[in-house]
């Protein structure tokens, strides 16, 4: 039942990043505009839906019987930035999508309002980016607060390795800052999941 437990954390802990480095590998390096291929843009967006939950329950694990303040935090934390990341990453990328695509499909004549419409999107107004971004230093304050949790239990260059690819990650999910975010994210989780452990390294040495 342990076995299958821990095999089971581990393959969220380590599975659910690497799908999102998969995703941020796959991801066009802009948004799409008038004339865009548009359908991989919005598949990803709508895996992104099912990733960031994921995500949220890799920090929930991570932070799994930790009893200290900082924990506390991340706890509360994630799910907050389960919804504002949702709203304002995952929604929003499919929306985007789904306006370039129906640009594309106008007769010729309106495209040229509607791409205006859609470059319009890239100069977001002061309050989209306090949110995009505030999303984003969500992320970042839930990851910090889980690497605060840890810093008596896991090895400080996995801490490091996780602090920077949380740092990194809130640049964005496309390449190349999403997949070296995640990436030293991931890094820092399988440093602090495999290191040998006091009681593993007993029962080893009573074997031996």
């Amino acid at each position: 039942m342990v076995n299958s437990r821990r095999t089971w954390r581990r393959v969220v802990l380590l599975g659910v990043p690497s799908l999102y480095m998969v995703l941020g590998l796959l991801h066009p390096t802009a948004n799409p505009e008038l004339g865009d291929e548009t359908e991989l843009f919005i598949g990803l967006h709508i895996a992104q839906l099912f990733l960031i939950v994921g995500l949220g329950y890799v920090l929930w694990l991570l932070v799994e019987g930790v009893a200290n303040r900082a924990a506390s935090v991340a706890r509360a934390l994630i799910i907050p930035f389960v919804v504002a990341y949702t709203a304002l990453d995952a929604i929003l990328g499919i929306a985007w999508g789904i306006a370039a695509e129906t640009a594309n499909d106008l007769p010729a004549e309106d495209q040229r309002g509607a791409g205006r419409l859609i470059h319009e999107l890239v100069s977001t107004d002061l309050r989209g980016l306090i949110l995009y971004w505030g999303a984003g230093l969500l992320w970042l304050a839930v990851a910090l607060a889980v690497v605060a949790a840890l810093k008596d239990d896991a090895p400080p260059g996995a801490l490091v390795s996780m602090s920077l690819g949380a740092a990194v990650f809130v640049l964005g999910h496309a390449p190349p800052m999403g997949p070296i975010g995640m990436g030293l994210f991931l890094l820092g989780i399988a440093w602090a999941e495999f290191r040998p452990r006091p009681a593993e390294m007993l029962s080893q040495a009573g074997g031996t």
